[in-house]
């Protein structure tokens, strides 16, 4: 077997990227304070008040994230097979909408605890920041494909082939 330069300088390239990327992400996709916050200013008390009310709250949203997600991925797979009947595919949509208001309680929560640590120029701005799934790009643990992780606008229902990756007729 043979090795091409051109195939050792794109691999290259193409880790030097990824690894640019992640490292201009800072702390990653992970759950703690974004971008939006980190514009607040905020003061280092309030950086730890903020910090401690997201590690509060970091377990129930994982849970409630995984379980949105299992509750999305049984939809897609039902919506997928032709032999589910209309009433199924109801109650597992009930269900993933049901599991997604539930970690949109949970966020929102987060967002309530953090309100009355900020002052009047910080909460002006805070309340500018998006509450969609994500909560803005980085401002909550992300909801995998199409649900958050990638940003949040234009990923949910209702986004068409092609913008939601979930969707059975992008699949």
């Amino acid at each position: 077997m043979t090795t091409h330069p051109f195939r050792v300088t794109a691999l290259a390239a193409a880790v030097l990227a990824l690894g640019i990327s992640l490292a201009a992400q800072g702390r990653g996709p992970g759950f703690g304070p974004g971008r939006g916050l980190r514009a607040l200013n905020l003061t280092d008390t309030q950086q730890t008040q903020v910090k401690a009310i997201h590690e509060r709250h970091q377990a129930a949203i994982q849970a409630k994230v995984e379980a949105a997600q299992a509750a999305h991925k049984a939809l897609r797979e039902a919506m997928a097979d032709a032999a589910t009947d209309a009433k199924t595919l109801q109650a597992l949509h009930e269900k993933a909408s049901t599991a997604q208001f539930a970690v949109m309680l949970e966020r929102r929560a987060v967002r309530q605890e953090i309100l009355p640590l900020l002052t009047p120029e910080q909460k002006a701005q805070f309340e500018k920041l998006p509450m969609g799934p994500g909560m803005g790009r980085g401002m909550g643990q992300g909801m995998g494909r199409g649900m958050g992780a990638r940003g949040g606008r234009g990923r949910g229902p209702g986004a068409g082939p092609g913008m939601n990756p979930d969707c059975p007729m992008a699949q």
